[in-house]
């Protein structure tokens, strides 16, 4: 009986999953051209934004330098460890418009 139970419970995981061997890997998602005025609305947004997003991201990069420097001058000179602070920061400088379309991710930090 518990070679039975054992036997049913595989073959119900196995048939479980046969539906995610099937699926496609990678989903592409369809570029699709945007109306010249949803283009032009897109890109106002996003220079709107950036009025107030890049003023942020270029002082948290001033300390996050300034933070990275001093950590590798009390760590010896130790670059590695300066590094790993200075990678915070390591994104976008901007806003661009495939961001606010969604093609791609805005990335702050690393």
């Amino acid at each position: 009986m518990k070679h039975v139970t054992c036997a049913m419970v595989l073959a119900a995981t196995v048939a479980s999953a046969l539906p995610a061997w099937g699926a496609p890997q990678q989903t592409r998602l369809e570029e699709v051209t945007p109306h010249p005025a949803q283009a032009a609305g897109i890109s106002l947004a996003a220079a709107a934004l950036n009025v107030f997003y890049f003023p942020v991201r270029f002082a948290v990069t001033l300390v996050t330098a300034e933070v990275g420097g001093l950590t590798g001058w009390l760590t010896g000179g130790d670059t590695p460890s300066a590094g790993s602070v200075w990678g915070l920061t390591d994104g976008q400088p901007y806003i661009k418009p495939a961001v606010l379309e969604g093609r791609e991710r805005l990335r702050f930090g690393s």
